[in-house]
């Protein structure tokens, strides 16, 4: 069993270091002054390396999660959660393009400065949290208008959807726009959660956690939109402006509330299964 985990463990490092490679040959063929060369098969070659690897990441998750007694987020599990969305954030790295290297690597360091912060439980109060959760908005926020998007249409990167090849194919073409333009915030949205629960099981206080005070902003944001789009509805610039800025603040809304009601069964399933054990410790 040693062996086994030591050479899947190996296999997945072998999968990153293919992904990275032949994502580097992809930008330089696509930068080559040879226009045969555009860099389609080391793109193909680098996408299906990172499916593997959140394959791997997902089968290593679920794997821990039915071994593993303790139902709380430990830290194993949550080194897992963090391979799969580095895996996630080359991916997004990819359909964006060389522009979003340098951002990838600025939000990893902001991601990491964040996490030691939202795990450090010496001094949890409110206020900390309220805190945590304004900087995990503007570290995605941050992401997101660091790799040239906008709240606009006609500013969507349609050119993710031509990264691998030239012939456009609708669900493989929606899923990299998809990706492009609203990955970050998923990505985001995803380790502030994470963190936070990880943070929540060594706080037994009843306190407001990081990701309720993020949850609170993104429902402030949407009602916001909601305000704005609503006064200037015979504004001039509605359908340049305010409506597009509503759409994204809707699916940056409905990704936020798809987390919160992901979170919440997995609760309700959690608290079930104590219930049940406690029962059948007491028949015993």
């Amino acid at each position: 069993h040693w062996f086994a985990a030591t050479r899947l463990k190996k296999g997945a490092s072998l999968i990153d270091t293919v992904a990275i490679v032949c994502l580097t040959m992809c930008w330089w063929d696509k930068r080559a002054a040879d226009h045969g060369r555009n860099g389609f098969m080391a793109a193909r070659i680098s996408m299906v390396a990172v499916l593997l690897g959140l394959a791997h990441s997902i089968y290593e998750i679920l794997l821990d999660d039915s071994s593993n007694k303790v139902r709380s987020l430990s830290l194993g599990r949550l080194n897992h959660f963090e391979l799969l969305a580095f895996r996630l954030m080359v991916f997004l790295v990819i359909v964006t393009g060389p522009s979003a290297a340098s951002t990838a690597v600025l939000i990893a360091v902001e991601c990491a400065a964040l996490k030691l912060m939202s795990l450090d439980n010496t001094r949890v109060n409110s206020t900390t949290a309220l805190v945590m959760a304004a900087l995990w908005k503007l570290s995605i926020r941050t992401a997101f208008y660091g790799t040239s998007h906008h709240c606009s249409f006609n500013q969507l990167q349609f050119s993710a959807a031509f990264v691998a090849t030239t012939e456009f194919q609708f669900h493989i073409a929606g899923f990299s726009l998809f990706m492009n333009t609203f990955g970050w915030e998923a990505i985001g949205s995803v380790l502030v959660l994470l963190y936070s629960r990880a943070r929540g099981n060594a706080d037994s206080g009843g306190r407001t956690t990081i990701w309720e005070w993020f949850v609170y902003f993104q429902a402030t944001e949407m009602l916001s939109s909601c305000i704005s789009v609503s006064m200037m509805r015979r504004h001039l610039m509605v359908w340049a402006i305010f409506a597009p800025r509503f759409m994204f603040a809707a699916v940056w809304t409905t990704l936020c509330l798809l987390l919160w009601i992901i979170d919440l069964l997995h609760n309700l399933i959690k608290e079930c299964k104590s219930k049940r054990e406690r029962v059948y410790k007491g028949t015993d």
